[in-house]
């Protein structure tokens, strides 16, 4: 089984997890595309099959034939995105992918868009009965909020890109038009993992409380495990119907509340934390690829991690 990961990046954690599974595929390929011919995750292993792309976002149709090529020549059976920069462009050509003998991991073209924009993901959670915080797009809807502090945020990006606290009143808040108000929910960081197949139905799901981000990478959480929770991914996961994994950032307020902030459907910053609770998403994928039922343990393992350190928690 020869698999591809695309915009692979400093991602070198998903790699990682792909390589040590050649233990149990005796024929598994891990082949990897990037721009950068520096990046982390390209230079990581000897054993990764490498090949350099063009950027997506300066000419996509140059990019797409790249990728049919290596998928020719390389006889690819799966292609999994690790960035936002290709999901749209996959998800649009899937079939003239599928027609090669190749799977990608990617969901619908209308989920995609709707994650990607903050005003789509705000009606898509407000017509689902998902609780998220209001968005504001004049001054006359945001004088109803009684909070001193909103959040300004870019309407398009990834990676906590355009994230800036303000005050209410400040003279920043609708100047720029990539940027939108968001309320400000007061409590604490968690971050859902949500696996689907291909098919977009629910697998698993890992929910974890975040210590410590950068640049929109945890690098610090805790395992935390309970039934609400994962009845509540189940919801998200039957609704959005998405395929491969679904990365969510949440905040808990002091009420108890869940507020979903973002949904990224793709592998994101905070995997790591799910892989070494037990629930290894990557084999899932495999399994899924060789038609056998993945296995998960009925809970995580609860610890308390930053990346590279495992440290148990007492139950």
């Amino acid at each position: 089984m020869n698999i591809l990961f695309t915009n692979v990046g400093r991602r070198t954690y998903i790699i990682e997890y792909a390589l040590a599974e050649k233990i149990n595929y005796k024929n598994l390929e891990i082949h990897v595309a990037e721009n950068d011919k520096f990046s982390a995750a390209v230079n990581l292993d000897k054993r990764l099959k490498i090949h350099h792309t063009p950027l997506v976002l300066k000419n996509g149709n140059k990019y797409l034939k790249s990728l049919f090529k290596i998928v020719k020549k390389n006889k690819i059976h799966l292609i999994i995105p690790l960035a936002d920069y290709d999901l749209e462009i996959l998800s649009r050509n899937k079939k003239k992918f599928k027609n090669l003998g190749c799977k990608v991991l990617i969901s619908s073209s209308n989920l995609i868009k709707t994650f990607y924009d903050k005003r789509l993901t705000y009606s898509f959670c407000t017509k689902n009965k998902i609780k998220t915080p209001k968005i504001y797009l004049n001054q006359k809807s945001l004088k109803l909020n009684k909070s001193k502090i909103v959040v300004k945020k870019d309407i398009f990006g990834s990676a906590s890109s355009g994230y800036l606290k303000l005050k209410k009143n400040s003279n920043l808040i609708f100047k720029d038009k990539n940027s939108l108000i968001q309320e400000h929910i007061n409590g604490i960081e968690l971050h859902f993992d949500i696996l689907n197949d291909f098919n977009g139905k629910f697998l698993s799901t890992c929910v974890k409380k975040k210590f410590l981000m950068r640049a929109g990478e945890t690098d610090k959480a805790e395992i935390i495990y309970k039934k609400k929770y994962i009845s509540l991914a189940k919801k998200i996961s039957k609704i959005s119907k998405h395929v491969g994994n679904l990365d969510c950032d949440v905040i808990k307020s002091k009420r108890g509340d869940l507020y979903f902030i973002d949904f990224n459907p793709r592998f994101g910053g905070g995997y790591p934390f799910t892989h070494i609770s037990g629930y290894n998403f990557i084999k899932a994928i495999l399994d899924l690829m060789l038609n056998k039922k993945p296995i998960f343990p009925k809970k995580p393992n609860l610890i308390k991690a930053s990346k590279g350190i495992n440290i148990h928690v007492s139950k």
